[in-house]
């Protein structure tokens, strides 16, 4: 199993490969990509959502035949694998270290929550 950093690497690299715009010299373009990866990555969370809310839907309204959980579990892991990969690259084009970020960001989560704590 790879850590975090790896997976991000390895992304990253593929994305490269591809053509797809990780790198840039100027602030403008960088922005500009950011803005387009955001979209992507707004794109896969309201599929995500949506197939959520279908779930939800079929639970919760009577003759609404939507999907059971276990039927999109998989669909559903895809759409968070997709978000994954787009923060993944903004991350990246920030020049971020992701996963330091996060493990400061719960130890900040640690101290914010400590009152909640067993």
């Amino acid at each position: 199993m790879m850590n975090l950093a790896e997976l991000i690497d390895q992304q990253i690299e593929r994305d490269r490969r591809r053509g797809f715009p990780v790198d840039f010299d100027q602030e403008k373009e960088r922005v500009d990509q950011m803005m387009r990866d955001l979209v992507g990555l707004l794109g896969e969370v309201g599929e995500f959502a949506n197939l959520l809310k279908k779930v939800g839907l079929g639970q919760t309204t009577p003759r609404y035949a939507g999907p059971k959980l276990i039927d999109v579990k998989s669909a559903l892991r895809e759409e968070l694998a997709d978000a994954a990969i787009y923060v993944f690259r903004l991350a990246t084009i920030l020049g971020a270290d992701l996963e330091q970020d996060v493990v400061e960001k719960m130890r900040k989560n640690d101290e914010r929550y400590r009152s909640l704590d067993d």
